[in-house]
């Protein structure tokens, strides 16, 4: 009847093993919580404090344009549908969209011209050669923006020197 008492023996440690068992997995299971709640929390307030700054709807200060679409490097047509915006430009400031061709050094203002610090739709008319071409949004002076106003108001169909570093 050795069975008998090895199955005895095995049922008692099993059962002082049980009993003695469950307050050190307690205790490691608390301990492990303990330290997922801490890591956790620490990663809430590093996340809170991080996005504050990342997701900040704080407008940008200095002075802002973009080209929404047509996307850079898009194929068009003559007609030209754009849309865009502007932020944080000072009075005195004319914005303007142009065709460029930078190895020339020439710009073709398009009309009409864009309402500062708004974003904006419109559409232009490209009827030149079919070749690549830039379009630019320009913040430009005074001086500039009576310069294109007259250009386009005349008709005249050849280009103007880009201004520099308006772009």
């Amino acid at each position: 009847m050795p069975e008998k008492d090895l199955k005895s023996e095995i049922i008692q440690a099993l059962r002082e093993n049980a009993d003695s068992h469950p307050e050190t997995i307690k205790k490691s299971q608390v301990l492990k919580i303990i330290s997922l709640t801490s890591f956790i929390s620490l990663c809430i307030v590093a996340f809170l404090y991080f996005s504050t700054s990342i997701f900040s709807s704080d407008p940008i200060t200095g002075p802002y344009g973009k080209i929404i679409s047509p996307a850079a490097g898009s194929l068009t047509g003559q007609t030209v549908k754009v849309i865009g915006e502007t932020q944080n430009l000072e009075p005195g400031q004319y914005v303007w969209l142009a065709v460029d061709k930078p190895d020339l050094g020439l710009c073709w203002p398009k009309a009409p011209r864009i309402q500062p610090n708004t974003k904006f739709k419109t559409t232009i008319y490209e009827g030149g050669p079919k070749e690549p071409y830039t379009l630019s949004l320009y913040a430009v002076n005074k001086t500039i923006n009576d310069q294109w106003q007259d250009w386009i108001g005349n008709g005249i169909f050849g280009g103007l020197p880009m201004p520099p570093d308006k772009r």
